[in-house]
């Protein structure tokens, strides 16, 4: 178990975050699956309500994939530029500029 200190507060980080998400994504994967087929094999008739949780049950399952593959984008883009700015932060106090009053030509 780490902690990590963020303004004051700590947070502590429970077995990696990403394992609990991907739990929860194959449960809710796993009902849609399982009200789908339950409809298909004993739906009697055909009536307006098994048809809303038929649709309701692919829009959770396509929304919910939607927000795991684009959550781990986001996740992975934050942590990058995160990384990055502290990187060209601590890299910019290192930097000393001196002024030689020459310019670079790109084009020579």
């Amino acid at each position: 178990m780490s902690n990590l200190n963020i303004g004051g507060a700590v947070a502590r980080n429970f077995g990696g975050s990403w394992t609990h998400r991907r739990r929860i994504i194959y449960w809710t994967l796993a009902f849609c699956a399982f009200c789908i087929i339950y409809l298909l094999l004993f739906g009697k008739g055909d009536n307006r309500l098994q048809e809303t949780i038929a649709e309701s049950a692919f829009f959770l399952a396509g929304g919910v994939i939607g927000s795991y593959v684009f959550g781990a984008v986001w996740d992975d883009k934050t942590s990058v530029s995160s990384t990055t700015k502290s990187d060209v932060s601590t890299e910019s106090k290192n930097d000393t500029v001196t002024g030689t009053d020459v310019i670079d030509d790109p084009d020579k």
